[in-house]
């Protein structure tokens, strides 16, 4: 049985970044390090970018990224068939390892014309549970609210779950996304709609609506004001082995969360 541990522990950056696989003195050539990272759909173009540019800069490492639901990727790496992946979500369990390397959040949004500008955090409980079913009741334009969710195989369906939902059901009248496009697409094209997506994903065909009377931007994420706050782990059932130490240390490091910067918000 693996001994419980810290679901948020932070990689000894100091120590991992100096972890390399040397060839014995005589042998003139590099050894190759090759590895394999998996990642949910909705972390895969960060997992990419940073495996790309940690090889890059390490000429004798492939790091090779696959994609599957979530779900899947926590059945294998418990039953051992997957070291780590990347994801949004960590499940409260005492069997697992896991480290931050990202930060994102959760951008609610509507269709374009909504007059709407902010739900409070119990609205949305509301509108996503069923008990609100007209955009009127919220003084909005007098049309049917649309709830958009995602299937309950996705990390970003549980990690809505945590941080809105708590112990509370989406009501079965909720329209599915298979993934992030498809809501985009749907809530853009719907004018009753209602869905979310990472805030890293956001685009001028919708509306991001505030929450708590906070817009999710760079400056409420690095303030920890916007309260759909999410973080990115890399999660698996062990702590790392060196090779995968010096590739974890480095993304959590000052080079790898410049990376992360571009689109995400970095570590504190």
């Amino acid at each position: 049985m693996i001994k419980p541990r810290n679901a948020l522990a932070v990689l000894a950056i100091t120590a991992l970044f100096g972890c390399t696989l040397e060839s014995p003195a005589s042998t003139p050539t590099i050894q190759r390090v090759q590895l394999r990272l998996h990642s949910t759909p909705a972390t895969q173009a960060l997992t990419r970018d940073l495996a790309q540019h940690f090889s890059d800069r390490r000429t004798e490492w492939v790091i090779e990224v696959r994609d599957q639901p979530y779900l899947t990727l926590m059945d294998q790496v418990v039953t051992g068939g997957i070291d780590y992946f990347m994801s949004r979500f960590v499940p409260p369990r005492a069997d697992i390892w896991a480290a931050p390397m990202a930060r994102d959040g959760l951008a609610l949004l509507t269709h374009p014309q909504n007059r709407r500008e902010n739900l409070t955090l119990d609205d949305l409980r509301d509108v996503f549970g069923g008990q609100l079913s007209d955009w009127g009741a919220l003084d909005g334009d007098p049309i049917p609210i649309l709830p958009l969710t995602y299937p309950a195989g996705n990390d970003l369906y549980h990690e809505f779950h945590r941080l809105v939902m708590g112990q509370r059901r989406i009501t079965g009248k909720a329209r599915l996304a298979p993934n992030i496009a498809a809501m985009i697409h749907q809530v853009a094209e719907s004018e009753g709609a209602i869905g979310y997506i990472p805030l890293s994903h956001v685009t001028e065909a919708v509306k991001v609506l505030a929450v708590d009377g906070v817009l999710p931007d760079a400056a409420s994420m690095r303030g920890n004001s916007y309260p759909l706050r999410s973080t990115l782990f890399i999660i698996g059932r062990e702590e790392p082995s060196a090779a995968w130490r010096s590739f974890f240390g480095w993304i959590q490091s000052a080079a790898g969360q410049r990376i992360v910067a571009r689109t995400f918000t970095p570590l504190p």
